[in-house]
């Protein structure tokens, strides 16, 4: 599906959202318990959430380091900064949403900014839509919503080249070859034909 600004997430999932967000961050500490119902792309911006809380109140634009799908174990040091959850910032308000049937919560690890290797669950895909970056072949990235498994309970929004996916049944483990970005050229069907398609059909 193709959305503006805000879309529903393809599966909603029960988590928490720090309580200091829903405080004007004043020194609030501990999290409420909410529903992750909903999702918003603004260029420039990280990634934000609808939620509902369970007092009932449903709040938007909550930003992506201050959910959890899970409490955080004790120790806060384990928990990320907002740039640690999220490369890049989101590149337009056109976007589709998607949850991939093969990858649907599919283990996997992506690569920290430290180069550490933070254990997740794949959760959906965010891909954004008719912007520069995202038409450009090596400007695009798509964003994987993943659950880290580490004990921070966050959410991270990783694109493919921080992400190696553990499907034992066809993934080979050992060391990744140092892929190339996408070369910069689009292909076209109509424009490298050296023919008019309506010559060779069945019918005039």
């Amino acid at each position: 599906m193709h959305y503006a600004l805000n879309a529903p997430v393809p599966q909603h999932i029960y988590g928490y959202v720090e309580k200091r967000i829903l405080f004007g961050l004043d020194h609030v500490d501990g999290y409420e318990p909410c529903v992750i119902t909903g999702i918003t792309s603004i260029p420039g911006r990280a990634l934000h959430f609808s939620i509902l809380c369970e007092s009932g109140a449903q709040w938007a634009r909550i930003p992506i380091h201050c959910l959890y799908h899970k409490l955080p174990q004790v120790d806060n040091r384990l928990s990320f900064s907002v740039s640690d959850l999220q490369m890049w910032d989101s590149m337009g308000l056109e976007f589709s949403v998607v949850q991939y049937t093969y990858f649907r919560e599919m283990a996997c690890s992506f690569i920290n900014r430290d180069r550490t290797r933070i254990p997740a669950q794949y959760w959906f895909t965010l891909d954004h839509t008719d912007n520069g970056y995202s038409l450009s072949p090596t400007q695009h990235k798509c964003f994987h919503l993943l659950k880290c498994c580490d004990g921070s309970g966050q959410i991270a929004a990783m694109p493919n080249n921080r992400i190696v996916w553990h499907d034992p049944s066809f993934v080979k483990q050992g060391e990744i070859p140092k892929y190339k970005v996408m070369a910069d050229i689009t292909w076209h069907a109509e424009q490298q034909a050296l023919d008019n398609p309506h010559d060779t059909a069945f019918t005039e």
